[in-house]
């Protein structure tokens, strides 16, 4: 749960700003969402060939990227760790408190990775799919599938940090490719769409700059195949999953403000993207064969509010003639302001930012403003004009969930949350009206 408030009609929140704003901008231009096929060859040809960074090395290696990208959002200078959501001083390379996690685990497919020549194994140390890890849950996760743990389970609790966690625990089972890994619920999502981008992204053949070899990462339920996967050997086809289980999870936790550090940290490294985090949908097209596109429409009309956090609120409003968007964002201060303090509308605390601006097929990019003055059920009029705060895109993955993603200069702050509907009511108007519009 991301602390965010407003605090003077400013938000505030503990996380550092961001620098992109729109899901990638004209990155995925060239995604071609006619097919399945279509989009699974066009994501690889987008995302191929990124610039590969040593294990560990004197120069930029993974530990100086992943410090960045698993940075606490909460205590600077901390990072947090995936599993145990543990947060520890940085410590640099090779140390005692934390280890770094390989979602896919090397040993099933790309374990042999030589010192001497860094750019030898790409999925080795790509860092889309690699997080800051607590040894004891490295341990323990050992090279599992991810999979639910529903009899004989060991648990693995997460802390509370970061603004999550402590109350939700990973569940372990088995040993090796028999056993199981359940990522507890707010980082289940994280690791899903990992090995969704490493599916996509290995798909044999060389790498286009060093010509290294690559393997055929697949994603499966076949657990055969996942233990024959496991040999110990760079292999030139290997599988990891379970499939449904991972895409299932992509479902239950949406991305967010974590993720997306991670997310645009490593891109601005390796110079390539994770499209189910900038394009969730895509996962059910490519995995799944569900291709039908969600339109913007009037049905999107409704009372929406972000699972992971608290206090965020948006009344949306779809102005259907016009490919209009409307947004009201409200939010409550972490702590009561005083007694003398005056509210716009309802109790002292109630904040209020609005936003508005053009949508096109599942995005709106929104004009983020400030309104100041002006007391509900008083003639005192507002200030003209409002006071443009920033920018803001919401991307609709369905009828009933989304991304926010913010950037508001004059606070110095940025990030990406889900939202989702508060009543589905309106779900199937919405549906029927995003079929109408194919």
């Amino acid at each position: 749960m991301k602390r965010c408030f407003l605090t003077s009609l400013l938000l505030t929140c503990a996380a550092p700003s961001l620098p992109a704003l729109e899901p990638g901008g004209d990155y995925w231009s060239d995604a071609d969402v006619s097919g399945p096929g279509a989009l699974r060859a066009s994501l690889h040809d987008i995302i191929d060939d990124h610039r590969v960074f040593p294990y560990t090395s004197f120069d930029t290696d993974t530990w100086d990227v992943l410090e960045q990208a698993d940075a606490d959002r909460d205590q600077a200078g901390n990072i947090v760790t995936i599993y145990r959501n543990a947060s520890f001083p940085r410590q640099g390379g090779g140390n005692d408190f934390y280890n770094r996690e390989h979602s896919w685990p090397k040993s099933y497919g790309f374990p042999e990775y030589d010192l001497d020549s860094p750019q030898a194994n790409p999925p080795y140390t790509d860092m889309h799919a690699l997080f800051l890890s607590d040894p004891d849950y490295n341990y323990a996760r050992s090279n599992h599938p991810y999979n639910d743990c529903e009899t004989d389970c060991s648990e693995y609790p997460s802390e509370y940090n970061d603004g999550r966690g402590g109350s939700d625990a990973n569940l372990q089972t088995g040993e090796y490719t028999d056993g199981r890994w359940t990522v507890w619920r707010g980082r289940r999502g994280d690791v899903a769409r990992a090995l969704m981008y490493l599916d996509v992204r290995y798909e044999g053949g060389v790498h286009g700059i060093s010509g290294a070899a690559e393997p055929d990462l697949v994603l499966t339920d076949d657990l055969e195949k996942i233990r024959d996967s496991f040999s110990q050997e760079n292999l030139p086809l290997a599988y990891m999953g379970m499939r449904s289980v991972l895409l299932r999870w992509h479902r239950e936790d949406p991305v967010d403000a974590a993720e997306y550090q991670h997310h645009e940290t490593v891109a601005r490294y390796q110079g390539n993207r994770n499209p189910f985090i900038d394009h969730p949908e895509w996962a059910a097209c490519v995995f799944e064969s569900d291709c039908a596109p969600i339109r913007i429409n009037s049905g999107i009309s409704d009372a929406w509010f972000s699972p992971a956090t608290a206090g965020q609120g948006f009344f949306i409003t779809v102005w259907q003639p016009s490919q209009y968007l409307f947004v009201s964002w409200f939010t409550f201060d972490y702590e009561r302001p005083g007694e003398d303090a005056e509210a716009i509308v309802g109790a002292a605390g109630h904040r209020w930012l609005t936003a508005q601006g053009p949508y096109d097929g599942d995005t709106a990019t929104l004009e983020i403003y400030r309104t100041r003055g002006g007391v509900f059920d008083r003639p005192d009029p507002a200030a003209d004009p409002a006071e443009r705060q920033g920018t803001m895109v919401i991307h609709f993955s369905d009828c009933e969930n989304g991304t926010v993603i913010y950037d508001l200069p004059a606070a110095g702050i940025g990030g990406a949350m889900p939202i989702r509907r508060i009543i589905n009511e309106n779900v199937p108007l919405c549906e029927n009206l995003s079929d109408a519009a194919d």
